[in-house]
């Protein structure tokens, strides 16, 4: 590993722990999480705009102007543009039956990420059923949800970002090379799914299991070769401190001239764990996944570290690490990244990140530095 992420690792590791414990630092906030939200009815009591009784709004308008420096093997250059995206959702809530909507707005599509309605059978227990984000995976999908203005790996940001989008199809060329995974519109984490959902939350216990067409690649039909299942349990093990663990698995139809050259399996898989710890403006988190995508191994692994100086500064510290096999290559991929975050008032932030990437390709490697500048309105 290259000496620069070595030692940015261990100052994340020893700073960002000590720093909560400094006397001195501006007072820490005793609003501790008192439960998880895994399998919540999140509906119900949301903050927005209220269009009458039943109905709330919410969104925001993300603005970011983002710099990519590529010098991974063959992938060499830069690239510099504005990224303009919005979100508008919509809750309704006329309980024990609430609905949600969440349009996604950019200069290319609107896009229906969300649409889904939820049966509240007892203030613990309610079934949810359309289309939802699946539920692996420690970063959220809205980015007024995040600690940065990326996400944390590698093969994350290169499914998004369009000045890294070569990077992407090497990355993915060979699990993607007879079309099972639809690399333009599936993420490893982060999806949107139709299904149905069975969730339980008692606010310290959270659980939820589900049935979907599809967790990777979207499938439009519902049957043997295409079945999904995910299931994930939460426990807020004391105020502040909460573990989660999970599991998706997804058939895919493919060929028995495929299965007999032993050139896939038809089995997509993801085993997810991690932690958090809050004692205060502090945020401490450590992440691990597992996925067999269709016969290839990737493994990764995530910490990181974030205080909240004041009501108005936050700084993120963040490493990252993925190994992803491929027949006989293999991509090896170690990212830090440093964000500043300004919340200028109530409704409007200001983020400033840089990330490094130390990668190995094909017995080849090389690296990429990256800038973001992101305004981020709310409402």
């Amino acid at each position: 590993m290259n000496i620069k992420i070595s030692l940015i690792t261990v100052y994340l590791l020893i700073w960002v722990p000590l720093i909560g414990q400094m006397p001195g630092v501006l007072g820490i906030n005793k609003n501790l999480p008192q439960g998880t939200t895994l399998g919540a009815n999140n509906t119900t009591g949301a903050s927005g705009i209220a269009l009458g009784n039943r109905v709330i709004m919410r969104g925001y308008v993300d603005f970011v102007l983002s710099y990519a420096d590529l010098d991974l093997d063959d992938l060499s250059g830069h690239d510099s543009r504005f990224q303009t995206s919005s979100d508008i959702d919509f809750l309704f809530d006329f309980s024990p039956i609430t609905a949600e909507t969440h349009v996604q707005l950019n200069k290319d599509a609107v896009k229906l990420e969300q649409v889904f309605g939820r049966y509240a059978i007892n203030k613990d227990f309610n079934i949810s059923f359309g289309r939802q984000i699946t539920t692996l995976g420690y970063e959220a999908d809205e980015p007024t949800d995040l600690y940065s203005s990326s996400y944390a790996y590698v093969t994350d940001v290169a499914m998004i970002h369009p000045g890294l989008s070569d990077l992407r199809d090497d990355i993915v060329k060979e699990i993607n090379r007879r079309d099972h995974i639809d690399a333009d519109n599936t993420r490893l984490r982060r999806n949107y799914v139709d299904g149905i959902r069975a969730n339980f939350n008692n606010g310290m216990f959270g659980f939820t299991i589900g049935l979907h067409d599809g967790y990777w690649g979207n499938a439009d039909d519902f049957n043997g070769d295409n079945i999904a299942i995910d299931i994930a349990a939460s426990m807020m093990i004391v105020p502040g401190l909460e573990a989660r663990i999970g599991y998706a698995h997804q058939n895919v139809e493919i060929s028995e001239d495929d299965k007999s050259n032993n050139l896939l399996n038809d089995e997509i898989s993801q085993f997810n764990t991690w932690i958090e710890y809050r004692p205060g403006n502090l945020t401490l988190a450590l992440e691990y996944d597992k996925f067999d995508l269709l016969g290839y191994d990737l493994w990764d692994v995530m910490v990181m570290g974030n205080y909240q100086f004041s009501n108005w500064f936050g700084l993120t510290l963040r490493y990252a690490h993925e190994d992803l096999e491929i027949q006989n290559n293999e991509f090896n991929s170690d990212r830090i990244t440093l964000a500043f975050l300004f919340s200028l008032t109530e409704n409007f932030d200001l983020n400033l990140e840089y990330s490094y990437t130390d990668a190995d390709y094909d017995n080849d490697g090389g690296n990429a530095d990256e800038v973001y500048v992101e305004g981020l309105l709310s409402f």
